[in-house]
């Protein structure tokens, strides 16, 4: 595709010499009924291929960027749309990027790949990366890595490796531990497990509050009595909680482990904050919890024990909830963190371990006080609707001032309103979409999503030409081509394209195309060299 090309100009072009040919055979004819007809194809004709001719010029004389001299990283080049249009880390930081295709656009190994080649070609960058194909993405990660000169800094997050990352330990860490933070951590990770189930229900945001009192009570009372704890130890707790006034009476519940608890929370030294934390949880525990309806109590403790269970069993438990050899940390320190466990191979299992991951990431990154030497930090996801949470609006409005973005590959809009649903997750999934400010579009699949790109790009100010004929007065001024024909054009703001064209005519890789893939590049603000907010280009799966 040649960015250069307007189909739009061209066709400008061609009726306008068309009007301008039917004006000249007029006149030529000599007929006087035929003099308005020639000034209104002469004129239009005119119109039409001055307008494009401008058109043509403005682009021309559109101030080119210089190459940049700038020694600050945030003004380095990372790559080309074209020969006028540079993509630095600036503008990465700016909101990070989104790629959209239909599966087989090619947009992982073609703009995906020059994105990451990229980005890891930056000095001192470090990452985490959330894989989304068993075998494939470790072996494009692990080329792109050497192609760079930096297969010592990409480190694998997976069963078959060494590395394990204590997800409660280290948030338990960070800032005094507040019981809030570990709570939010624990839902949201939550999250990657309760995407399918919750189908838009309206009271589904009634559940998710009191499962996070219920965990967010439960935390206050364990930290107070143990201090450091464990995923185990909490549920616990919740697990040999009295659920009636009776129990309290029972040798069983006096002996238990919740008991214990209690007693040790309540005989621990407390500030006047944690004292009067005390005391909620302390009747959450003794009278709220145990008067709650049966089945409602059910239904919280269904979906807190959900995310417990995962936490404390099988793969889960020993490589997050055993000890830490690697962490957030070793990203600002210019390590990337593949986190190899696609959940098309490992299912739950998977999608718990890749969204923990990605939130304590972003949790890391918004903590982080960035100065001028800061490296970057990117959170990338391919088919990322899998990954996606109610927390990546939050980061990637916050993330540019702490040098973090986010660098997000999907099919189209429906698989993230899919995954967030409800009313409220589909403002969500607006918000989150609109902070990236560069979005990469291969041929798409669906009609919604061509025709959000469509509308990003807006409308501009268009001419139509139109005519018609009428029978003649008389056989005679028939048989000598004397017909009546009346001409006009008119202008008004159309779509600058059309959603077709995200759809259509857009060569998707493979050896038909010469390795190929065309895109559009849309960028929010700034406009491109040549004032437009787009821009057409292609990548090729060999680079």
């Amino acid at each position: 595709m040649n960015p250069e090309f307007s189909l739009r100009r061209t066709i400008q072009t061609l009726i306008g010499l068309m009007l301008l040919c039917m004006a000249a055979f007029l006149a030529e004819r000599g007929d006087p009924n035929d003099e308005l007809r020639i000034l209104v194809g002469g004129l239009g004709g005119v119109g039409l291929m001055a307008h494009a001719a401008l058109g043509n010029i403005r682009k021309q004389l559109a101030p080119r960027p210089k190459p940049s001299t700038s020694t600050d990283l945030l003004d380095r080049v990372l790559l080309h749309w074209n020969e006028d249009n540079a993509f630095t880390v600036r503008d990465l930081l700016s909101g990070g990027v989104s790629v959209w295709g239909r599966t087989g656009s090619g947009k992982t190994t073609s703009s995906g790949k020059a994105l990451a080649q990229a980005i890891i070609n930056c000095p001192g960058s470090g990452g985490v990366i959330l894989a989304a194909k068993p075998g494939e993405d470790r072996a494009m990660w692990q080329e792109a890595f050497a192609k760079a000169g930096r297969q010592d800094d990409l480190l694998i997050f997976a069963p078959d490796q060494p590395l394990r990352f204590n997800f409660l330990a280290y948030e338990m860490n960070q800032g005094g531990g507040h019981t809030r933070n570990i709570t939010k951590t624990l839902m949201t990770i939550g999250e990657s497990l309760r995407s399918s189930d919750t189908n838009g229900r309206e009271d589904a945001d009634f559940w998710n509050r009191e499962q996070e009192r219920l965990l967010y009570n439960a935390i206050e009372m364990v930290k107070l009595a143990m201090g450091p704890f464990t995923a185990p130890d909490l549920q616990r707790f919740i697990s040999t909680a009295a659920m009636s006034q009776e129990d309290f009476h029972k040798q069983t519940w006096l002996d238990g482990f919740h008991n214990q608890v209690l007693r040790a929370a309540h005989a621990s030294p407390k500030t006047p904050l944690e004292q009067h934390d005390y005391e909620l949880a302390h009747t959450y525990w003794t009278s709220e919890f145990p008067s709650t309806a049966e089945k409602t109590r059910s239904s919280i403790l269904t979906g807190v024990m959900g995310i417990l269970h995962v936490f404390n069993t099988g793969l889960v438990r020993e490589i997050c909830s055993t000890t830490s050899n690697v962490t957030p940390d070793d990203l600002f320190v210019g390590k990337w963190i593949l986190v190899d466990m696609a959940p098309s191979e490992w299912g739950d299992i998977g999608l718990f371990i890749s969204a923990g991951w990605k939130y304590l990431v972003q949790r890391a990154v918004l903590r982080r006080v960035a100065r001028p030497d800061s490296n970057i930090v990117t959170v990338w996801a391919d088919e990322a609707h899998q990954f996606v949470s109610s927390f990546d609006a939050h980061f990637i409005t916050q993330c540019r001032s702490h040098r973090g973005c986010q660098v997000f590959l999907s099919q189209s809009l429906s698989n993230f309103y899919a995954a967030l649903s409800g009313e409220k997750g589909r403002h969500q999934a607006d918000s989150l979409l609109a902070g990236f400010s560069h979005k990469v579009l291969h041929a798409l699949g669906d009609v919604e999503t061509a025709n959000w790109a469509s509308a990003l790009i807006g409308k501009s100010l268009q001419t139509f030409t139109g005519g018609s004929t009428t029978p003649s007065d008389s056989s005679f001024d028939e048989l000598m081509g004397r017909s009546r024909y009346s001409g006009n054009y008119s202008s008004h703001y159309e779509s600058t394209l059309q959603a077709k064209s995200f759809m259509h005519n857009l060569r998707t890789g493979g050896a038909a195309n010469d390795f190929l893939c065309d895109c559009f590049v849309i960028r929010s603000g700034e406009p491109f060299a040549d004032g437009q907010n787009y821009l057409a280009t292609s990548f090729s799966q060999k680079g």
